[in-house]
């Protein structure tokens, strides 16, 4: 006897070319903004707000020039990846791992750094034809950041993080942050 498979529901996929309607509960609960594999991506962590860190590094980094992309915690952890950034759609998205208390503010501003690269630098052409997001620009242009080389070393010595996230919100004053700004006013 064959193991018996389930029969999959209509409305989640396209069958013999016709797509079937939406539930109407899936069609109000989107309407209200919710979505059906968990809650909306937020800036706001429990522990950093990305927008935060986003226009710090963009006034500071960028002297404003980078147009707002959608900038979001990803909705799960990550084990390895630290952020992804969707060029074509502008949409930069930070592993929720990272907003936890135990990862000092530099590291999560250093992440969002390079993801802004990518905003800045956009795709090119490699050697083969493929698609480069790391170019020579790119990696001179990540090596400015000032903290980049103490970035580097925590994330070497501590990634991927182990143990359950610590989420007590930290000072909003006296971060690296504040410093960045400070250092660079003028």
């Amino acid at each position: 006897m064959s193991p018996v498979r389930p029969i999959p529901d209509p409305f989640q996929f396209e069958l013999f070319g016709l797509i079937a309607e939406p539930k109407p509960e899936v069609v109000e609960a989107q309407k209200n903004g919710q979505r059906r594999r968990g809650p909306r991506h937020q800036p706001k962590g429990e522990v950093y707000d990305l927008q935060v860190f986003f226009d710090v590094i963009n006034q500071v980094m960028f002297k404003g020039g980078l147009p707002q992309p959608v900038i979001r915690w990803s909705r799960n952890r990550w084990r390895y990846t630290l952020g992804l950034c969707e060029v074509e759609r502008c949409v930069v998205t930070l592993n929720d791992a990272l907003d936890d208390a135990r990862v000092p503010e530099m590291v999560v501003a250093g992440v969002m750094h390079h993801e802004m690269l990518h905003l800045y630098f956009g795709v090119s052409e490699g050697p083969n034809g493929g698609r480069r997001y790391h170019t020579p620009e790119f990696r001179a242009a990540e090596k400015m950041f000032p903290a980049y080389t103490s970035v580097e070393e925590w994330l070497r010595d501590n990634w991927p993080m182990r143990g359950r996230p610590a989420k007590k919100p930290r000072p909003s004053s006296g971060g690296f942050l504040q410093y960045l700004s400070m250092m660079h006013a003028g």
